[in-house]
């Protein structure tokens, strides 16, 4: 075979035509032989061809897929991480709230282990309240940054108008009580308000044991009545914020 450009395409036209290989040899001036192999390699090409389109075609199928893929697994990672980010600051929330609670709960009952104490300060005190502007809100909110007992109380009674101020707001606190206990439907809340009172305010307080005798019943039920009691007390006396969220 010379080195003449072979015309592929034409040798398959006219074997499309229906012309044999010895015809389109003569016609194309080629040996037959070389007439078939045009052909076989022209159909060799055709079809490697067709499959690399096939093959890119697909990889650019998968990589497109593959991006979809990406894309929804990207978005499903950003929605739980948000997720966890929000549970994890209300968990936060919730745990400085009940830490705050307990707080409040604790500087309650300091308050009222004290009460007489602060009440005769303030009651043998010979000077008046016009002498500090500082409300009882002022006062419960350095108690809640103090840690020390000892401090909290000696950081009272060292002012006598403080001292004036927080028996002044117990007192009210303990009215309010008085009253909510007395209109409430549940006979069980006047006895506690009652124990509480006998424990911590009155002018002669009592012992578990002196209130478990006066009130006929067992000081376990004593120990509860002033739980409960307290936890309302601080309700009110450090505001709304006092309450524990169940």
């Amino acid at each position: 075979m010379s080195n003449q450009k072979i015309d592929a395409k034409k040798i398959i036209a006219l074997k499309e035509a229906g012309w044999r290989t010895e015809r389109i040899a003569v016609e194309m001036k080629m040996e037959p032989c070389d007439v078939d192999k045009a052909v076989h390699k022209f159909v060799d090409r055709e079809g490697k061809d067709t499959k690399e389109k096939t093959e890119a075609k697909e990889q650019k199928s998968e990589i497109s897929l593959s991006r979809e893929a990406l894309t929804v697994i990207t978005k499903e990672a950003a929605e739980i991480a948000a997720r966890t980010a929000l549970e994890t600051i209300e968990r936060e929330k919730k745990k400085m709230h009940s830490m705050a609670v307990e707080r409040r709960l604790h500087n309650t009952k300091l308050l009222l282990r004290n009460y007489r104490m602060l009440k005769d300060n303030s009651e043998n005190s010979i000077f008046g309240r016009s002498q500090m502007e500082e409300s009882a809100a002022d006062i419960l909110y350095n108690m809640m940054n103090l840690y020390d007992d000892e401090v909290i109380v000696d950081a009272i009674k060292r002012s006598a108008t403080r001292t004036a101020i927080m028996v002044s707001h117990i007192d009210t606190m303990m009215g309010i009580y008085r009253a909510y206990c007395e209109k409430s439907s549940n006979i069980l809340d006047i006895r506690r308000f009652e124990v509480v009172h006998d424990m911590y305010i009155a002018e002669e307080c009592l012992t578990v044991k002196d209130i478990a005798e006066k009130k006929s019943m067992s000081k376990e039920n004593v120990y509860s009545d002033l739980k409960i009691a307290t936890e309302r007390l601080s309700a009110l006396i450090f505001g709304v914020d006092g309450l524990s969220v169940h």
